[in-house]
């Protein structure tokens, strides 16, 4: 009973292995879009690299604050010194111990103080933006990634669906040979045609393979584990609402403008270059500090002990001062007259940098948004196409099975209509990628966060 027992037992966790493994979880684009953002290193170096914008910030505003230094050393002399109560030279051996503090703070330095905060605050944007732009690419090229699996699964029903008319094709001309309705050149014909359905679908598998390794790569996901994507926007219920618009590409391009990452890291890049340009000033201009500080000391002969104490000697012994310093540079090897030429052609590229790249972002915006129209009416036409082309097919057949047609018309009308149905696919999984392309540039988030009720 006991050997019945552990077998009832290893059969129930089997069968609730394959349960589980069965009611897997399906990823839609905006999961597998979050868990690639989450994973990628160039989005982690970017975090990290923005992490250190921020303390250059609280680095550069610390300038502001005073800095105070404290000190305390320790001789032994041997020998001739001088005696520090008399500054006369003697012979003995001496024991000194001194202490020191000073606070000095930076009264001006050309103005670099407050641009190099400026600096900061804009080279921490910069870092944002980068760090914004690092995780959109990553997300953009994860849903290429996902649509181009969803193509290659959609390409596989497709040739799944060919095979099974080959086969029911391919069974029917047999028996009518068998009957003496089709000659033997009309069944190797179906067959050579079968027989290239069935690559055809072995081939499509390939390249799905091949699409999900990218996609696993593109989201840094473990390349021996199972990832089940969810297949609903392959449903022609998915286009049934799509209308076309009347929205004008300078409309995406207006919001475009203030909200693409890109193009704020390529203005914040410009702002950092411009405030480079003031900081270079500083090296030509003088720079005025104030310091101030207190120390003391106490002093005893190794071999007598007729001294004061410790404390009354650092009592004795304290002064205090302070002061106030200023530094003109005169001639520093042309150095800064340098500095500030560079500074202002760094500018001026920084400049012709955001130009171009505003350029480039009404170039990506316009082609987003004639893709996006464009692919819709190739959709609504390629279905009309694709409905035709199916019909055609089928009557072909028909006319095929009662002899008033060839295998080669056929053969014809079923490549015909397969070319149409796999155009349509790949025109409607473009749409979808170009609309979210449009809002991306639009200023929504290209992953969409669903919220639960």
């Amino acid at each position: 009973m006991k050997r019945y027992r552990k077998i009832t037992v290893l059969l129930f966790l089997a069968v609730g292995c394959g349960l589980a493994a069965t009611a897997q979880e399906a990823w839609d684009v905006d999961r597998c879009m979050s868990y690639a953002v989450k994973h990628n290193r160039t989005v982690k170096q970017r975090r990290l690299e923005a992490d250190n914008y921020r303390l250059d910030r609280l680095k550069a505003i610390g300038n502001f604050l005073p800095g105070i230094n404290a000190s305390a050393g320790v001789q032994y002399n041997f020998g001739r010194s001088v005696d520090p109560e008399t500054n006369i030279y003697n012979n003995v051996s001496t024991f000194n111990n001194s202490y020191a503090a000073e606070a000095s703070m930076t009264l001006f330095r050309g103005g670099s103080l407050v641009n190099e905060v400026r600096r900061s605050k804009a080279a921490l944007l910069l870092g944002k933006a980068a760090l914004q732009e690092a995780q959109d690419n990553t997300a953009l090229e994860t849903f290429q990634a996902y649509i181009d699996v969803l193509y290659y699964y959609g390409t596989i029903r497709l040739a799944e669906k060919k095979l099974a008319e080959s086969d029911s094709l391919l069974y029917k001309t047999r028996r009518q040979e068998e009957l003496g309705l089709k000659g033997r050149a009309d069944v190797a014909q179906m067959e050579a045609q079968q027989a290239t359905d069935a690559y055809n679908l072995t081939h499509q598998r390939n390249l799905y393979e091949t699409a999900m390794l990218t996609l696993k790569q593109k989201m840094n996901y473990p390349a021996g584990d199972s990832l089940l994507l969810n297949t609903d926007i392959l449903d022609i219920q998915t286009f049934e609402s799509i209308r076309l618009t009347d929205e004008h590409p300078q409309d995406v391009l207006r919001i475009a403008l203030s909200v693409n990452p890109t193009l704020r890291q390529s203005e914040m890049n410009k702002q950092v270059a411009r405030m480079n340009r003031k900081i270079a000033w500083a090296n030509v201009l003088p720079t005025i500090s104030f310091y101030g500080g207190i120390s003391s000391s106490y002093y005893k002969e190794l071999h007598n002990h007729d001294y004061p104490d410790f404390k009354t000697q650092l009592d004795n012994n304290l002064g205090e001062y302070f002061g106030v310093t200023m530094s003109i540079p005169i001639f520093n090897r042309m150095s800064g007259s340098i500095s500030l030429r560079q500074a202002r052609n760094n500018y001026r590229i920084a400049c012709e940098q955001y130009e171009a790249q505003k350029e480039e972002l009404q170039k990506l915006v316009q082609q987003a948004v004639q893709d996006r129209e464009g692919y819709l009416r190739e959709s609504i036409q390629m279905e009309k196409k694709a409905a035709s082309d199916s019909l055609a097919y089928h009557v072909t057949r028909r006319k095929y099975e009662e002899g008033l047609m060839t295998s080669l018309d056929v053969q014809n009308n079923a490549a015909t209509w397969l070319e149409s149905e796999t155009l349509l696919l790949q025109s409607r999984l473009t749409y979808v990628m170009k609309c979210r392309l449009v809002d991306y540039y639009k200023g929504e988030n290209i992953i969409k966060v669903k919220t639960e009720n």
